[in-house]
């Protein structure tokens, strides 16, 4: 025995292996049971996960796809159902696509309900309701501005207005009897008329019963926020103006729906012409709450009258004759007040917020 055998010899005597194959095939399976057994239920529950991740970006890219066209071809009903479906199928997957869908989503449902708005306004122009018909036109136009369909919807309502209102009153106008054929009377002297005295004046005039309104004898004031609905005119804190200039003695009685609280009041103005001489404005206040109707100067309040709720209908008057000019409020005299010259111009202004009903203006 050699030096190298004697070494291995004592190496094997200190280190003593196991020689039995039942060890080392235990010992192999359980370094197999550590290593891959903790691990076997991930890895077989990635592909099933997998597959369900795959097939919801698959469904999301179809409800886009689907309302994508619709979109392009203006169906904004249709387009908002087809994102937010495919939203919903997405989940909290993620997609390249899916900021983009939500972005759209929001933009179809917000032309959707200005479609309902249109689609509104022309079930009420089908069925004649032409004031509720133009009001909704106008209120669609504050989101969509003054399109060609919002501008035919609201003249096609006035044109049936003013038809309908023209046919009311031909169907109202009284039928002249026929008359007979009578022989005319034998020729004799004409009937001396009494001679009527230089001097007669003709009398006064009256606060005039307030007519339907004419929409071509009435201006907007700058600024002013008033729009027209069928035959009334809507006043949003602003002022509407009668276009003739009155000269002569009048008598102006508009009606209207007084929409008011404790910062707005509703007037009726005589604003004297540019140039004219004078430059004082006659004011007659409607009633406000537990307030007065009132007459005044400018600021300058001359007379008051009886206090009356709020949100009633009023009919408010001036009526001049000669250099007195009155004011009436429900057919009550508030007060008056003397122009310093005969035949002082004026214009008539409606003021404040409410709805202008009727209204009525003559001069003598």
């Amino acid at each position: 025995m050699n030096a190298d055998t004697r070494r291995y010899r004592r190496i094997e005597n200190h280190y003593p292996y196991p020689r039995s194959s039942a060890f080392i095939c235990g010992f192999i399976k359980l370094s197999l049971a550590f290593l891959f057994l903790p691990g076997a239920g991930l890895h077989a529950a990635e592909p099933g996960q997998a597959a369900e991740e795959a097939k919801a970006k698959s469904a999301f890219e179809a409800a886009y796809e689907a309302g994508a066209a619709a979109a392009i071809d203006k169906k904004w009903g249709e387009a908002a159902k087809d994102f937010d479906a495919a939203l919903k199928a997405l989940g909290d997957s993620q997609h390249p696509k899916k900021a983009v869908a939500r972005v759209l989503l929001e933009k179809a449902r917000g032309m959707a309900k200005q479609d309902e708005a249109l689609d509104a306004a022309a079930e009420l122009l089908k069925l004649k309701q032409w004031a509720e018909a133009e009001a909704a036109y106008r209120k669609a136009s504050l989101t969509l501005g003054e399109t060609e369909v919002i501008k035919a919807g609201i003249a096609a309502a006035q044109a049936g207005a003013r038809i309908e209102k023209e046919a009311a009153a031909q169907k109202a106008a009284p039928i002249p009897p026929p008359q007979s054929v009578v022989a005319p009377p034998l020729a004799h002297a004409p009937e001396a008329k009494p001679a009527v005295p230089a001097s007669a004046t003709p009398p006064p005039l009256e606060a005039p019963v307030p007519l339907v309104l004419d929409r071509d004898e009435w201006r907007q004031g700058p600024g002013s926020y008033c729009y027209w609905a069928g035959e009334r005119l809507y006043l949003e804190e602003g002022d509407e103006c009668f276009k003739k200039i009155l000269t002569r003695d009048f008598a102006a009685s508009v009606a209207l729906e007084a929409q008011m609280d404790h910062r707005s009041m509703i007037s009726l103005e005589l604003r004297p012409v540019k140039d004219s001489g004078s430059k004082t404005r006659i004011i007659g206040w409607g009633s406000k709450e537990g307030s007065a109707p009132m007459l005044a100067l400018d600021k300058e309040v001359i007379a008051r009258g009886d206090a009356r709720p709020p949100r009633e209908q009023i009919t408010l008057a001036f009526v001049r004759n000669g250099l007195r000019i009155e004011f009436h409020c429900n057919g009550k005299l508030i007060g008056h007040t003397q122009d310093a010259k005969a035949g002082q111009p004026y214009y008539l202004w409606v003021c404040g917020k409410g709805i202008l009903d009727r209204a009525k203006v003559m001069e003598r």
